[in-house]
Parts: structure tokens; C-alpha cells; sequence
């Protein structure tokens, strides 16, 4: 399967911009012959605190939703993107949702929350997707601190896990070397999880984490590919918004 990584900027309650870009992508990679995309952790509608913004929270019916799983359909691209999810109930989650043909074919909402999301409601249970022969799983951002989530994806049969990510950073980035000591933190981070339960479950692993400055808040990006024997075989080399093209073989 071929995938575009796509570390992008993702603006906080525009949902609107946030919808564009990810429109923009999936006809670059319909392009590139992709069959999927991978967006960050709440690419959709921006990293959110619902305790401080609620309103910034969206529903799976959100008319927004619906025109990036129509857009699946149209560019024949599946897109695993993320929101700040309110679901049903009320409850407030994270949610990475897949789309393929042009509908919405299931949700993985986060299970282990990371620091400053107390405000969030973890959720139970795993999901695993289907798409151009491909059976893979999902694990999000904080996530990869843990077993369980690489776990029950290789249980469900899944040979490759996405992994988006937000890790907001402490403290504004002023320069290129505040910048490369929050990017070279999540580097070490991001990618020695990725490769322990790579090698460990015998798994690929693909990053796209949000990437740039939004309004109050820095994201240190990095997309990646990760091999079952935990090397890494592509990646992006910095912080900055882009996108990377990766051939995943399973």
C-alpha cells in the first residue's frame, strides 16, 4: 500500500482551513497513486481543551465529516483523520475516524490519555480497519507509551498501526534551536516507541504528527515508517510542515 504521511499545521476551531488542506492532500496523493492518508491527532478541527473550549469540539454528523468521506469516494483515497470528538452522549473524546469510498468505515477513540488531557473521556476498546488489502490498527499519540493498543491490533490481525500525533510542546518555539530541542525530544519519543513495539509484535508502524504554530501552542511534526525489525525506512527529516510518501509493503 502506498501512504502519504502528512506532518501539516493544523489550525485550532478553523475547521474550515483544517477541511482544505486535508481536501488539497487527498488529491496529491490520488496524484501520487496513494491509497491512503494519514492526518495528525485532531488534524480536523486543531488540538482542544474542552474544559477551556468546548465549542471547538465537532460530531461525527458535522457537515465537515461528510465532505472528507465524500472526497474518499471521489479520489478513490482512504483518510484516517482526527478530531476532538463529541460523541452521542456528550462525551467529550479523541478521535481518529477512517474514511474510505466516500463514508465514514469506523472510529478509533483514544484509550490512554496524555498529559493535559484530563478533560477528555478515555475510551475502551480497539478497532481494526480494512482498506486495499491492508488490515491495520490504530494507536494515538500517548498511546505508544503503552502495550495494549500495538497489542490488540496484532491480535485483530493487523499488520501495520497508524500513529497520529499532537504532542504540544512547553513553551513557544522563538528560534531554529528551540525548535530542534522540542523536535529532537519527540524524535526520540515518537520513534523509539514506534520501533520497540515494531520489533516486538513484529509490525509496521506509520507517524504523521501536527507540525508548525498555532495560536498558542507549537507542534514539533515528523512523519515517519517504521519496519517490523524496527528500522526506520523513511521518514521527514525536521519539524516543519510536509508531507512524506511511503510504501508500506503488507
Amino acid at each position: 500500500m502506498r501512504a502519504l504521511l502528512a506532518a501539516i499545521q493544523c489550525h485550532k476551531g478553523d475547521v474550515g482551513q483544517n477541511l482544505a488542506a486535508h481536501l488539497g492532500l487527498l488529491a496529491v496523493a490520488r496524484a501520487e497513486g496513494c491509497e491512503l492518508v494519514l492526518f495528525p491527532e485532531m488534524s480536523l478541527t486543531g488540538s482542544a481543551d474542552p474544559a477551556a473550549h468546548p465549542e471547538r469540539l465537532i460530531a461525527l454528523d458535522h457537515p465537515a465529516v461528510a465532505a472528507l468521506a465524500q472526497a474518499t469516494g471521489e479520489t478513490g483515497v482512504g483518510a484516517c483523520f482526527g478530531m476532538a470528538e463529541r460523541s452521542p452522549d456528550g462525551a467529550p473524546h479523541i478521535a481518529q475516524v477512517f474514511a474510505a469510498a466516500g463514508q465514514v468505515a469506523g472510529v478509533q477513540r483514544k484509550r490512554h490519555l496524555g498529559e493535559g488531557e484530563e478533560a477528555f473521556t478515555p475510551a475502551t476498546g480497539a478497532v481494526v480497519f480494512d482498506h486495499a488489502g491492508t488490515r491495520f490498527g490504530v494507536a494515538i499519540c500517548a498511546e505508544a507509551g503503552f502495550d495494549g493498543p500495538f497489542d490488540a491490533a496484532a491480535a485483530g490481525g493487523a499488520r501495520l498501526v497508524l500513529f497520529p500525533a499532537a504532542p504540544g510542546l512547553h513553551g513557544r518555539r522563538t528560534d531554529e534551536a528551540s525548535w530542534q530541542r522540542g523536535f529532537a525530544w519527540w524524535e526520540g519519543s515518537a520513534l523509539g516507541d514506534a520501533r520497540r513495539h515494531a520489533r516486538r509484535r513484529g509490525l509496521w508502524i506509520a507517524l504523521a504528527g501536527q507540525a508548525g504554530s498555532t495560536v498558542d501552542e507549537d507542534f514539533p511534526g515528523l512523519a515517519a515508517l517504521v519496519g517490523p525489525d524496527g528500522v526506520v525506512t523513511a521518514r521527514r527529516p525536521d519539524w516543519r510542515p510536509g508531507v512524506l510518501l511511503a510504501d508500506i509493503p503488507c
